[in-house]
């Protein structure tokens, strides 16, 4: 019988200890964990003591809701590269009312035949806590990401403005990945050179992206495989849904969800 570990409300602020992940889920320890109504808020964290705000190893079984995550290097990621075989038979992840806002990267990040499933989840400036390379959602090595009734914004028009070292950083990594991936070959490819905060959902490497009623504010904004694309009012109402979900976000924003939402987005 699997072993459920909960854990619900609060305030995580890093790691307890440098480089840790905020929290790590092992299938062998805890095949199934639910998370509900926490904030990870890891925006005054030292970006060079971080790693993960969640990951799950091993055939680990995640399940979030009313997660709330605030900055970070790395958001989540799903399946770690240690124990595939585990991963592909067992690994499944569903974020359901969940808020990613200003992490760097692997919003989530899906990878070794896991499956993450989203349910009306906002995804927001990906790539503002930079530190290699941005992008938001990402399925690779096989895995699947399911989004359904998701949002995935920008606030500016470009989020780095003139900042040129950080969008050169980021291109370079990317293109070094897409080489790792693919070989010299991936220099042919036009997907190589998208930048990070463009890639708001995107499949690589026999990953497989699976996205409806999906939203983005920018045209530029890639979300792989989403057939029904919403207007701006269906998404307010998701975002209205999720803050009744959530912790109240007054304190950490400025001004409840669907306002932040209002400002953020134009």
């Amino acid at each position: 019988m699997s072993i459920i570990n909960q854990i619900t409300g609060g305030v995580c602020n890093g790691p307890a200890n440098p480089k840790d992940d905020g929290l790590t889920v092992y299938g062998s320890t805890h095949r199934h964990t639910e998370i509900s109504q926490r904030v990870y808020d890891f925006r005054n964290y030292p970006k060079a003591d971080q790693d993960e705000v969640l990951s799950g190893v091993d055939g680990a079984e995640v399940r979030l809701s009313g997660v709330v995550i605030l900055g970070g290097i790395k958001a989540i990621l799903a399946g770690n590269g240690d124990h595939p075989g585990n991963d592909v038979h067992n690994a499944r992840w569903e974020l359901e009312d969940c808020v990613i806002i200003g992490a760097g990267r692997r919003c989530p990040e899906a990878q070794d035949g896991t499956t993450v499933i989203m349910r009306r989840c906002w995804i927001h400036d990906f790539g503002q806590t930079f530190d290699v390379r941005a992008f938001g959602g990402w399925a690779h090595r096989g895995a699947r990401i399911i989004a359904e009734d998701c949002l995935f914004t920008q606030s500016d028009l470009w989020p780095w403005g003139l900042d040129i070292l950080t969008a050169i950083k980021d291109m370079g990594n990317h293109i070094g990945q897409a080489v790792n991936d693919y070989g010299l070959g991936a220099m042919l490819y036009p997907r190589t050179y998208l930048p990070g905060p463009c890639r708001g959902l995107t499949a690589d490497t026999g990953g497989l992206v699976l996205a409806t009623r999906c939203y983005r504010n920018r045209l530029w904004i890639t979300i792989d495989g989403c057939n029904n694309y919403i207007d701006r009012a269906a998404a307010r109402k998701i975002v209205a849904h999720i803050e009744t979900v959530c912790p109240d976000m007054t304190g950490k924003l400025g001004q409840p969800l669907t306002d932040f939402f209002d400002i953020a987005t134009v």
